[in-house]
């Protein structure tokens, strides 16, 4: 118990040295573990710091990226709308071809169909031209047989008359009348004029006041109702002047005296020699419309409506169009 007691007493004297030791130590402890902490919270000043100029820097790229994003959209709606024009441009261009394309093959067809019915008309000219003119030169041929036939006829009757009448034969000079081909003439009965007016569809001439005398005295003559007078001067003046300036002229009235004797075969070829001889007269497109008329005085109409339109297609400003339209019109 004494000994307890004496082990308590020690204890306590030696307490406040034991406690002064321990506290010396954990202030030592202490102070270290503050400066740690310090420096810590400096460092975490500092990472806080940090932080926070890396939140602003974040924000701004952040902003930044937006801005970006926003663009990015923006062109990305302008691409898309480009492409929207493309396809529609596109889409425009292939319909416009496939449309261009089958305007071009229509009208390649149109062509092709025209080209065609062009060369069937063309073969039709042709062939009617070959007809025309060959029959043209069998009535010529025919009419000049009948008219050799015809004058030997009138020469054995006149050479008959005076043997009968003084038993020798004698010299007649022939009259001054046109021997219509195809036709017997009696010897001594020369033919009355035709009593029918000129025809005043085709222009009188407007060459009355030439110089040329021989000219006139023709022209005058058919304008008289003379036409066998006329068709002798005209004839007779073409045998001297072939290249005159008036040849055109003088056979186109060589050709009207014919028609206004109802000699229309002959008359349709001299038109034809005015028309291909003197392609460029005036008397050109005159001779073409008479040269219908006559047909239609031969009662072939369709030949008459061809050559009407002839008239309308090679002259088509001629003075004769409208009387050519007229003439078809009342054909059809």
């Amino acid at each position: 118990m004494k000994r307890s007691l004496i082990n308590l007493a020690l204890v306590l004297c030696l307490s406040p040295l034991l406690t002064q030791c321990a506290a010396e130590k954990d202030v030592r402890g202490l102070d270290m573990r503050l400066r740690t902490t310090d420096s810590k919270i400096s460092e975490m000043d500092s990472t806080v710091t940090a932080m926070k100029n890396q939140r602003g820097t974040l924000s701004e790229l952040a902003n930044q990226l937006d801005q970006l994003k926003a663009r990015l959209l923006q062109l990305e709606a302008r691409i898309e709308e480009k492409d929207i024009q493309t396809r529609k441009i596109q889409n425009e261009q292939t319909s416009l071809k496939k449309s261009t394309h089958g305007q071009i093959e229509q009208l390649r067809s149109q062509l092709a169909e025209m080209n065609s019915k062009i060369a069937g008309i063309n073969a039709q000219i042709a062939s009617f031209s070959g007809d025309v003119t060959r029959g043209q030169e069998d009535r010529a041929r025919e009419a000049a047989e009948q008219a050799a036939s015809a004058s030997k006829a009138a020469e054995e009757a006149r050479k008959k008359v005076e043997i009968a009448s003084n038993g020798t034969i004698r010299t007649i000079e022939p009259a001054d009348t046109k021997k219509k081909p195809g036709k017997t003439e009696e010897a001594a009965k020369p033919e009355e004029p035709v009593k029918t007016a000129p025809d005043k569809t085709v222009a009188q001439d407007a060459e009355t006041n030439t110089s040329d005398t021989v000219y006139n005295k023709g022209l005058a003559a058919y304008k008289a109702n003379k036409y066998k007078e006329a068709y002798n001067i005209f004839s007779s003046y073409l045998e001297k002047n072939r290249t005159s300036p008036l040849a055109a002229n003088a056979r186109f009235w060589v050709g009207e005296s014919l028609f206004q004797q109802k000699e229309f075969e002959l008359a349709i070829l001299e038109y034809q020699k005015v028309i291909a001889d003197y392609p460029k007269s005036n008397k050109a497109s005159a001779a073409l419309f008479k040269q219908g008329q006559a047909f239609e005085k031969l009662a072939e109409k369709d030949t008459a409506k061809i050559i009407y339109n002839k008239l309308l297609t090679d002259y088509p400003k001629s003075e004769q169009v409208e009387m050519a339209q007229k003439r078809l019109k009342e054909l059809k």
